[in-house]
């Protein structure tokens, strides 16, 4: 089992609908569909910053199993604390020489049949609602 904590999010997400995950050199974004509203549905955005590597599988296991929040029914994500995912993304994708070290907090974002893994700084929770500028653009990826 792997060793990590739950740190729980403001906003409650559906844990049934998909994770979308947006990653760029200049962007990683984890995007849920928030709890509430369907007609005008929110989402909610986790936005990570000073990512340098992501992961990704379709499954219903997640590297986080076993690791929950305090409140059962929070939405959350975890932060694996055991962290050789760094030393094997150096290995795995750097050159020997190169000044890019994959670094950072090992964060694991997981829905239903999807998780999500992010080597970052640290991240940001905001609300994405109908009028904010990447409205149309998220509400397409869970139509």
């Amino acid at each position: 089992m792997k060793s990590g904590i739950a740190i729980t999010l403001q906003y409650q997400h559906d844990h049934i609908e998909d994770a979308v995950l947006i990653y760029s050199s200049q962007e990683c974004s984890v995007f849920l569909l928030a709890e509430g509203e369907q007609t005008m549905p929110s989402f909610v955005k986790l936005k990570f910053e000073g990512a340098r590597c992501v992961r990704s599988a379709s499954t219903d296991c997640s590297p986080a199993i076993g690791i929950y929040p305090s409140n059962p029914g929070d939405s959350f994500l975890v932060e694996l604390t055991d962290l050789k995912w760094p030393i094997e993304a150096h290995n795995a994708y750097t050159y020997a020489n190169s000044p890019l070290k994959p670094r950072g907090r090992h964060f694991v974002v997981s829905n239903h049949d999807v998780f999500h893994e992010i080597l970052a700084e640290s991240f940001e929770e905001s609300l994405i609602v109908s009028g904010n500028a990447e409205y149309e653009c998220i509400k397409k990826y869970f139509a």
